[in-house]
C-alpha cells in the first residue's frame, strides 16, 4: 500500500495515532482532526507536520512543542519522553568517546516508562531516530567506531502499543 504524499513536499508520510494529534496540537488547531486519518511528514525542510491524504496540514507552529526533525536551531528534540537532544548527545560523545543514550532509553522502554504516541510528534518510538543521530555525531566527532554502549544490542525499536491494522503501513 503506497502511504500518501506530504502536499508540501511529497514525501511519504507516516500515520499518527490520534491521541498524538490531540496531545500536541494547540487546541484551536486540534477542531477538525477527529474522523480523518493524519500523517506525519518527517522532511527536514518541511513546515508540515501533518497531513491528510485530502489535503488539511498542520504545521509546526500549530504544536505544543519542538519537531526535532524539522529544526535547524539547538535543541533540537529526538527523546520526547526522557528530554535527549542532537546537542546533549553529541556533547557526550565529544567527552566521553561515546553515548549510553541508546542503551538507556532501550533499558526504559523495556522497564514500560515511555510514552512516544502522546509525546513525539511522530507518534513513534525515537530509539531508531536516536541510533541514527548517534552514528551521525560519532562520525562528526572523527571516530571511526562507536563505543559499545553507544548502540543497544536490542532490535526493538517501538515502545508502543500492540501493532494496528494500520501498523503494516508504517
Amino acid at each position: 500500500m503506497m502511504r500518501p504524499a506530504c502536499p508540501s513536499t511529497g514525501t511519504p508520510g507516516r500515520p499518527v495515532p490520534p491521541e498524538t494529534l490531540a496531545s500536541l496540537l494547540h487546541p484551536q488547531r486540534l477542531a477538525g482532526t477527529t474522523g480523518h486519518e493524519w500523517f506525519f511528514c518527517a522532511s527536514p525542510d518541511c513546515d508540515v507536520v501533518y497531513f491528510t491524504p485530502e489535503g488539511d496540514t498542520r504545521a509546526r507552529a500549530d504544536l505544543s512543542v519542538r519537531v526535532g526533525v524539522n529544526e535547524r536551531e539547538a535543541p533540537r528534540p529526538l527523546c520526547y519522553c526522557f528530554g535527549h537532544t542532537a546537542e546533549s548527545i553529541a556533547a557526550e560523545i565529544e567527552h566521553t568517546g561515546g553515548s549510553t543514550v541508546v542503551a538507556s532509553v532501550a533499558a526504559r522502554v523495556k522497564a514500560g516508562e515511555c510514552s512516544c504516541e502522546t509525546t513525539n510528534p511522530s507518534g513513534r518510538c525515537c530509539l531508531g531516530e536516536l541510533r541514527r543521530e548517534v552514528g551521525a555525531a560519532t562520525e562528526r566527532a572523527g571516530l571511526s567506531e562507536l563505543s559499545p554502549a553507544a548502540v543497544s544490542s536490542d532490535d526493538e525499536d517501538c515502545c508502543a502499543a500492540p501493532a494496528s491494522d494500520n501498523e503494516a503501513a508504517r
